[in-house]
């Protein structure tokens, strides 16, 4: 039996698309890299700014417990002041309470893909 032969002319177009093919493989593999290094970045973007934005309405919270304090003692200044007024003036609304433990919360930082 004699073995199979096939022309060179089928031997040069296949290993011409294998070329071609290969070729595509690698610049698909590139762009696949860089996807993933964006993806990377928009993360930790994307975790700054949710620190970014605890951290003010931390500080936000923190202002209004000052303010309600200031607000306190200019009215004591100004004369008599009842003790429910000032209870009043002193409870936190449970938005108060919600926005302290929200602001508190600090975010994880998540590494990796």
């Amino acid at each position: 039996m004699q073995p199979m032969t096939y022309p060179s002319d089928s031997l040069a177009s296949i290993e011409e698309h294998l070329l071609r093919i290969e070729h595509m493989l690698d610049h698909h593999a590139i762009a696949i890299a860089e996807m993933r290094d964006e993806l990377s970045d928009l993360k930790r973007r994307s975790e700054w700014y949710d620190i970014q934005f605890s951290e003010m309405l931390r500080v936000l919270a923190r202002d209004m417990r000052e303010l309600r304090a200031s607000v306190i003692c200019s009215m004591v200044s100004d004369g008599p002041i009842s003790a429910q007024l000032i209870q009043n003036l002193l409870r936190e609304t449970p938005e108060d309470a919600h926005e302290v433990s929200v602001a508190g919360q600090a975010q994880p930082l998540r590494r990796g893909n």
